[in-house]
């Protein structure tokens, strides 16, 4: 009866779709009804909107300002994914469509093999694009992790972008630079430089990299500079497959045997 009664309420204010609107319907075991705000405070609710549901222990819903702020822990799931926070606001339209979750606090977006997780953590619905900052945002997949202090995920496309720095890390070693593009579906990479990688088969640096995954392959450009124990190789373009440990130089190149301070990182 609690929940009819929550159903009946929303449906007073014009919370529960028209045939015409979009079908937005939030039920809850208990509603504090302020009619003439237009605001409801709501415990143990459900909300949907045909495609997705999300449901969270408390909600405080302004209808004129196309906001809810839902807390106590909250999930979401729909095509996007299985997203999930300690909190978060849901935007919707006039027409009572939603349009955008934001989720705080271990935000976190499940979709298929893929993970992406931030501090926060902001779904498009529209779009399919979910854009993840701080602590910083990762991608995980179960060959390749992606890290950013910033990371666009296109969801429907299945790609990401990275805002710098860009870093990459697999089981052997890790691939960083100033941004990166990365094509889930292939697990493709294109780095931006300047970029530094370390793998077993060597460490070093060059003004760009495409990465391929998951064949276990590193293509590196521009004045690469590779140290190998106590020497240190150059090439215009070097091929690390850092799976296998061996490192091809295509082109003229050199090699010192000499220390050299080439930098240490990723």
């Amino acid at each position: 009866m609690r929940w009819q009664k929550a159903l009946v309420a929303a449906a007073a204010l014009g919370w529960v779709g028209s045939a015409s609107a979009a079908s937005f319907v939030l039920t809850a075991q208990r509603v504090d009804l302020d009619a003439d705000r237009g605001v409801v405070r709501a415990w143990q609710v459900r909300i949907t909107d045909g495609l997705r549901v999300v449901t969270a222990p408390e909600l405080v819903l302004d209808r004129g300002a196309g906001l809810g702020t839902l807390s106590g822990g909250v999930t979401a799931t729909g095509p996007e994914g299985h997203l999930r926070g300690r909190t978060a606001r849901i935007r919707f339209t006039r027409s009572l469509e939603l349009v955008q979750v934001e989720a705080d606090g271990d935000a976190r977006l499940q979709r298929g093999r893929w993970t992406l997780s931030a501090d926060q953590l902001r779904l498009d619905t529209r779009s399919g694009v979910a854009t993840a900052q701080g602590q910083p945002a990762r991608l995980e997949g179960e060959q390749v992790t992606a890290i950013g202090t910033r990371v666009v995920y296109r969801s429907r496309q299945e790609e990401a972008e990275l805002g710098s720095p860009a870093r990459f890390e697999t089981q052997e070693g890790a691939l960083q630079g100033s941004s990166a593009t990365f094509r889930l579906r292939g697990q493709t990479a294109r780095v931006a430089g300047p970029v530094a990688f370390r793998f077993a088969a060597g460490q070093g640096s060059a003004r760009e990299a495409v990465a391929d995954f998951a064949r276990g392959r590193v293509d590196l450009v521009g004045q690469v500079r590779v140290r190998w124990r106590s020497s240190v190789l150059e090439g215009q373009r070097v091929v690390v497959w850092y799976r296998e440990g061996r490192v091809l130089v295509e082109g003229p190149s050199r090699m010192r045997v000499e220390e050299e301070d080439l930098p240490r990182t990723p």
